[in-house]
């Protein structure tokens, strides 16, 4: 199902521009919003397994592929809290 709505064009601007900065579809950004704004528990308790894992898979669209991963050892407490007397 489609839906139409209009917006003046500075929001639908700032909207696209939004959702390019986050390397997502304009589609994929109102998701996100409306999902900032329901409840987990009651969307989650609604969802069948298959609508859960495309949220899943909408989630990870928008992030990059190229994120660096941190080593073991970049990671430990000692060094997180080095210099820290």
């Amino acid at each position: 199902m489609s839906t139409m709505f209009k917006v003046e064009p500075e929001v639908a601007s700032e909207i696209q521009a939004r959702a390019r900065e986050r390397g997502v579809s304009v589609d994929a950004y109102l998701r996100e919003l409306i999902k900032q704004e329901t409840p987990k528990s009651n969307t989650m308790n609604r969802l069948t397994s298959q609508e859960r894992v495309q949220l899943l898979r909408e989630w990870a669209s928008g992030h990059s592929a190229n994120a660096v991963c941190l080593s073991d050892d970049a990671i430990t407490r000692q060094s997180i809290y080095s210099g820290r007397g």
